[in-house]
């Protein structure tokens, strides 16, 4: 017989009778009632979501439910933050029976209802079909930050005047808040400033420190270093733009969000220091109060230094002051200057009050070296320098000057008495020492045993460049190569393009010097064109260290100053004087033209010229703005003067611009 199953469907559903076949002829009705609940959500297998920034297109979540009561029903999904939905969020609607939202979607519903970024939160979800709403079901969801930080302060158009009376005085705090994170998070948030122009977008910007915390105080040191490095003008108000930069370093990747921009309006001040400082007053005797001889206090790296003569009279006419411009009075630094700067200064030097406020040496008359350390800020006095002043001696012979067809090869004083060096270029032959140029007393070396005797056996010498030391206290004598040189992509392609630039030595400051003519790259300074010793500037502040890092350079005209004694060392932009002609390089169409280095105050050296005949002019940075020549081939130059002629061959050429009347020049072939 034949079985008759009828199901009683719930309320929601029509009647469904289901035929089953079969061979008995009896037949059965049964009445089944369907479960009550019809429409409900199916409950998830993950109920935790942690929403992956780095996928943003993929789904979060997909949420089902069985409806077997309605068909082409419209469902409405939302979510709350609270469990009775007081303000539910709405979140879409659907004809079919599963609905889903992608990472991003999902992420920005997170943080609306209220979640704090990276911190577990619960929302919940439900649907619902118009007359009826299922059940509640609960995710606890992880949400990344999407909310960019705000400035809070200051406001924009604040004005920042920058001072180096104290330069690390707090110049402007920026505040700033993060919407998406609250008190106490469990991540950790870095936040940096960012400055640039306006209107550049953020192409070129320039940083400030890092902090965790949600302001930054910046000194005026700080901004100024930023502001120049905007190329905002010294003493001149010029704004800038600034936003915050907040980085987040997650297990999916680096999140990186930035704040709406202000505007500020900021003057920097001037950190550029002058190359040489000068001294005049009734107090250096060697300067007095005029321009004619002023003391020279150069700089290198950071210090200004030098001997002086300071006079004390019981308390006349021991003042003087600190000029940046030679001729110029309105160029001076007077005591005030230095103090209200936090200078710690000698206690031989006090204010003179004298109206001037100029310096006054209370001291024991006499000389003395001074520094300006202007990186630690102190003046100081101590015993002076003896290193780099005139000897007699000199280096004489066929390795050098053919026996004297041009001036001995000097030597100079060093920090030891009696023991005095010079730095020399020999060619293959014979040496001797002697005293001013003449033979009255002259020393050679009796069996090559490095012990010097009076009028002794010729020294025999190989090329190359080389540092003589000669003890007269014991005669003895050393020669060894010594060229310090600068070497790097921004010269000789790290030495396999030529030689190293090499590096004079400058008697006024005991220091090495070059001028050079650099590309964009990074150099360094070694010794005898071998790494061996080398020199860099670990910390870009000045220092001269062994083995230290490359030094990054723009191209440029440069003047470099290696100072052995202190380990500073000095790459300044300057100008450069260089030989250009068909006696050289094809006035420039050749190559560069070849850089002369300043070795002394107003004193330059061009070393080891190859001239072929033709004639030649000096002029700045290969540029015909300012050229000098010889009218009248007087070895006197003038601006702008007659081409100079000159035959095939090596020379050592010097400019002297020291007199008083017109610069002059000098060729010696070698």
């Amino acid at each position: 017989m034949m079985k008759k199953i009828v199901k009683l469907l719930s309320p929601l559903t029509l009647l469904l009778f289901l035929f089953v076949g079969c061979e008995d002829d009896d037949t059965d009705l049964q009445i089944v009632p369907l479960q009550e609940d019809s429409f409900e959500v199916i409950t998830p297998t993950i109920t935790n979501i942690n929403l992956n920034f780095a996928l943003p297109d993929n789904p979060a979540f997909t949420l089902s439910w069985n409806d077997v009561a309605s068909s082409g029903a419209t469902y409405s999904v939302e979510a709350s933050a609270a469990e009775t939905f007081d303000s539910p969020i709405a979140l879409g609607t659907t004809q079919n029976r599963t609905f889903t939202m992608t990472v991003a979607e999902f992420n920005s519903v997170v943080i609306g209802a209220g979640a704090e970024a990276f911190e577990p939160f619960t929302i919940h979800m439900r649907v619902s079909n118009g007359s009826e709403t299922s059940e509640t079901v609960s995710y606890s969801v992880s949400a990344y930050t999407e909310t960019p930080p705000e400035i809070s302060g200051p406001e924009t158009g604040t004005e920042v005047v920058l001072s180096d009376l104290d330069p690390t005085a707090t110049a402007l705090t920026i505040e700033f808040n993060d919407p998406d994170f609250g008190d106490g998070g469990v991540v950790s948030v870095d936040y940096t400033l960012e400055f640039a122009l306006p209107d550049t977008n953020f192409e070129t910007v320039f940083l400030s420190a890092t902090t965790n915390e949600l302001s930054l105080a910046l000194s005026h040191e700080e901004i100024n270093t930023i502001a120049l490095d905007l190329g905002l003008t010294p003493e001149e108000a010029s704004n800038a733009v600034v936003r915050v930069k907040a980085v987040l370093e997650t297990e999916s990747g680096m999140i990186e969000r930035y704040s709406d921009p202000i505007t500020l309006s900021i003057t920097p001040y001037d950190i550029t220091l002058a190359p040489i400082l000068y001294v005049v007053g009734a107090g250096a005797t060697d300067a007095g109060w005029g321009w004619d001889t002023p003391v020279e206090l150069r700089l290198i790296g950071a210090i200004y230094s030098g001997n002086i003569n300071l006079q004390n009279n019981n308390g006349a006419d021991n003042n003087f002051r600190f000029f940046t411009e030679e001729g110029n009075w309105d160029s001076g630094q007077n005591y005030p200057y230095y103090a209200d700067r936090g200078y710690t200064i000698d206690n031989n030097l006090v204010n003179a009050n004298d109206g001037d406020s100029n310096f006054a040496f209370i001291g024991t008359t006499g000389m003395y070296s001074i520094a300006i350390d202007t990186q630690n800020r102190t003046i100081t006095l101590g015993e002076p320098q003896t290193a780099g002043a005139l000897s007699p001696l000199g280096v004489v012979g066929s390795g050098y000057n053919n026996w004297g067809a041009f001036p001995d090869a000097p030597f100079y004083t060093t920090n030891t008495d009696g023991v005095v060096v010079s730095y020399v270029t020999l060619v293959d032959g014979e040496i001797k020492f002697r005293e001013n140029n003449d033979w009255t007393v002259n020393y050679g070396d009796d069996g090559a045993d490095g012990t010097l005797e009076l009028n002794g056996a010729n020294i025999v010498v190989t090329a190359g460049e080389y540092r003589i030391i000669v003890n007269l206290n014991n005669l003895t004598y050393t020669i060894e190569p010594y060229s310090l040189g600068i070497v790097g992509s921004a010269w000789n392609d790290w030495g396999g393009a030529g030689p190293d630039a090499k590096m004079f030595y400058d008697n006024t400051s005991d220091t090495f010097v070059v001028g050079v003519k650099l590309q964009d790259g990074e150099m360094k300074v070694r010794l005898n064109n071998d790494w061996g010793t080398n020199y860099g500037d670990t910390g870009g502040d000045g220092t001269a260290e062994l083995n230290g890092d490359n030094i990054v350079v723009t191209a440029g005209f440069y003047q470099i100053r290696l100072d052995l004694n202190n380990l500073l060392i000095t790459v300044e932009e300057t100008d450069i004087w260089g030989i250009v002609g068909s006696g050289y390089n094809d006035w420039g169409n050749a190559g560069p033209d070849f850089s002369f280095t300043q070795y002394n105050p107003d004193r330059w050296v061009a070393q080891n010229v190859p001239l072929i005949d033709g004639e030649i002019k000096f002029r700045i940075n290969e540029d015909w703005g300012v050229n000098i020549g010889d009218t009248g081939a007087d070895g006197t130059l003038e601006d702008g003067g007659d081409n100079i002629a000159v035959t095939a061959g090596t020379y050592d050429i010097f400019l002297d611009f020291s007199g008083a009347g017109a610069p002059t020049y000098t060729l010696i072939a070698k």
